[in-house]
């Protein structure tokens, strides 16, 4: 019986199913079944190449998207196949190292986790070396790891975590569909849900930076999308009397203005002089009054500018390692 669900949505992915077949099959780890959910949509060879990776990858599963849900609609349906005790949401053209599944499944059994999560590393080569690194292990609680995300210390992305499957089916955790900013709204209550959750802040998986995903040609819409989920997710956090209620106010209002950075300097623009955000920036960021409300009320222009040049020439440097240890605030 399979011990870890990995599910992968494609769609036109047929330069990187061999490389991640090929990852997947030099994990130390036996007892994976393999998900590929592929959408209707696909216009390459994905399926067909799919289909030949018995030799390369040995028994595998596949799953039609018909729907327009996008990415949380794949992982959906991936998730409701899904045997294994835990499920891993993996990207078909990033690179697991070959340490991850051990360590990820290792930490989940024991410590009885529900959710373990791990660092990465960025890079634009998809044959960059797993970096050394003196790993050590945070075991913490659900409401501990929500600050963590809060405050950005660990990632905001489904693929760096293995989660427990009765874990998500008892607390009816899904994937919005048809949003760009799936991960955000699912890892928040996620978190949210958890009994225990573990980091390790060894970078075991690669984030292929892809001049082709959704990150780098739909800007507009993703930016759209991730300060839509943020205003959301600071709804719900809100009508939770507690402490971390109060605190997801402003770490959320400081979330949706760096997102909408993402867009173009016109879009950008736009959000950040409507009604909505001026009040949002008011409630949220003036008492105490934070620098970035400073900046954006005077010359937000130039912060757009500022924003997109730590982007590019820092957080998303070639070779850029997410986090490192965490310390509980």
């Amino acid at each position: 019986m399979a011990r870890v669900s990995v599910v992968i949505p494609v769609y036109n992915e047929s330069g990187s199913i061999e490389r991640v077949s090929k990852a997947l099959r030099a994990q130390d780890f036996d007892g994976m079944e393999v998900i590929f959910v592929v959408d209707i949509k696909t216009t390459d060879d994905s399926l067909e190449k799919i289909r030949e990776m018995t030799s390369v990858l040995g028994e595998h599963r596949i799953i039609i998207q018909r729907g327009a849900g996008v990415l949380g609609e794949a992982r959906n349906l991936g998730l409701d196949a899904a045997l294994g005790d835990y499920v891993w949401f993996l990207d078909a053209d990033d690179v697991p190292y070959p340490d991850f599944m051990r360590t990820m499944f290792g930490m989940a059994e024991k410590y009885r986790a529900d959710v373990c999560q791990c660092n990465f590393v960025r890079s634009t080569d998809v044959k960059y070396r797993e970096p050394a690194w003196d790993a050590r292990i945070t075991v913490a609680t659900g409401k501990e790891a929500l600050r963590f995300r809060a405050y950005e210390m660990v990632p905001v992305t489904a693929w760096s975590m293995l989660l427990r499957r009765k874990f998500l089916k008892d607390n009816g955790l899904r994937f919005i569909e048809g949003s760009y900013a799936e991960d955000i709204d699912f890892i928040y209550r996620v978190l949210e849900k958890c009994g225990t959750y573990c980091y390790c802040d060894k970078p075991m998986y690669l984030y292929y930076q892809n001049p082709s995903s959704i990150c780098f040609t739909k800007q507009n819409v993703r930016g759209a999308c991730e300060v839509e989920v943020y205003s959301d997710l600071n709804v719900h956090f809100d009508s939770e009397d507690d402490e971390f209620g109060k605190e997801f106010g402003r770490r959320s209002a400081l979330m949706r203005v760096r997102s909408a950075a993402h867009m173009d300097l016109g879009h950008f623009m736009n959000y950040i002089k409507s009604e909505e955000c001026r009040k949002m920036m008011k409630k949220e960021l003036s008492d105490p009054l934070s620098p970035e409300y400073v900046w954006l009320s005077v010359w937000p222009s130039s912060y757009y500018t500022a924003i997109n040049i730590f982007l590019k020439f820092f957080y998303y440097r070639n070779g850029k390692v997410f986090g490192g240890r965490l310390k509980k605030r």
